[in-house]
Parts: C-alpha cells; sequence; structure tokens
C-alpha cells in the first residue's frame, strides 16, 4: 500500500511543482506564524480574490490577504510552526487555487488588444467627428472586399457579407 501511494506522489508532485515553478511563487517574508508569498501571475483581482476565499478555509490559516495590486499573498497561521509536510500541502492548494482562479480571469493578451482597440476606436471617431468608427470601416472592408471577390469566390463573399450583416446586426442590439 505505502508502495502505491509513494508512486501516487512521485507522479503528482513534478505536476505540482512545475505549476509552482511556472507561477514563479516567492518567498518573501518568513516567521513563526506568518508567510508572505508573491508571484507577478496573482496581479489579477479575481485571483487575488480566490486566494484570501479559498486559503482561509485551511485548518492551519488563521487569516489569508491577498494584493491583486503586489501579486502578493500574507498567511498567518493559527499556531507558530507548521511541519514541512503541511507546509507543502498548503503551497499545493495555494498553486492550485491560482491555477483555477487564472482560468476565470480574462487573459491579459485580450484585454491589451480590447484596449488599444478602444485607442483606435476613440481616434477614428474624433478624426471623422463621429461619422465613422473601427466597426463601421470594418463593416464598409467587407463589404468592398465581399463585391470585389464575389465573381471568383461567391461562397467566401457569401461568408463576408454575412460577417458584415452580423456586427451591424450585434450593433442594433448594443
Amino acid at each position: 500500500m505505502s508502495t502505491i501511494i509513494g508512486l501516487g506522489a512521485s507522479l503528482v508532485a513534478p505536476k505540482i511543482m512545475s505549476q509552482f515553478r511556472d507561477q514563479k511563487v516567492k518567498v518573501l517574508h518568513a516567521m513563526p506564524g506568518r508567510l508572505r508569498l508573491q508571484s507577478d501571475s496573482w496581479k489579477n483581482e479575481i485571483v487575488a480574490k480566490a486566494l484570501s476565499n479559498q486559503i482561509v478555509k485551511s485548518p492551519l490559516v488563521l487569516s489569508s490577504q491577498a494584493s491583486a495590486i503586489t501579486g502578493s499573498l500574507t498567511l498567518h497561521f493559527v499556531v507558530p510552526h507548521i511541519s514541512q509536510q503541511e507546509l507543502d500541502d498548503l503551497l499545493q492548494f495555494i498553486v492550485q487555487t491560482a491555477s483555477d482562479a487564472l482560468l476565470n480571469a480574462d487573459a491579459a493578451l485580450m484585454r491589451g488588444m480590447q484596449k488599444t482597440l478602444g485607442i483606435v476606436d476613440t481616434g477614428i471617431k474624433r478624426q471623422t467627428n463621429g461619422f465613422a468608427d473601427f466597426d463601421s470601416l470594418f463593416v464598409l472592408f467587407l463589404l468592398g472586399k465581399g463585391i470585389h471577390a464575389f465573381s471568383n469566390t461567391p461562397a467566401f463573399s457569401a461568408s463576408l457579407f454575412y460577417w458584415a450583416y452580423s456586427i451591424i446586426k450585434q450593433k442594433e442590439r448594443g
């Protein structure tokens, strides 16, 4: 039985430790009864909230406070000292909680693209005195491309027309 448990632990431990390395968790401060960890991947409001709410459920943790600004997690324990196994289990729980929360967070790349699109959209509106925005120019591009390519590729043109129609209808719904 102990061989099976040991084999299972040897298979699971590398996965957990790779997540720990992937999140680049650093121990910023450790003293009896208190631990402060930091990871750049925790600089997200959803992740910080999940860490604060979930980690405090551990029977070892008296309180936990996560900061989305600094990406840090401060833990206060119910006892001044915990065993290495308890610390390992807690770190595994923290890493898993952060990994799960990251799945619910918006991707940084998407946030960046949305911000860039917003800036471009504002610039177009300013330059045209509110006559056009990015979506209207994109619809015109799709319609022009569809009309131009219709004789050679009618199926492709139809998909461009439908895409333009969908954008217009989505804007209409608001």
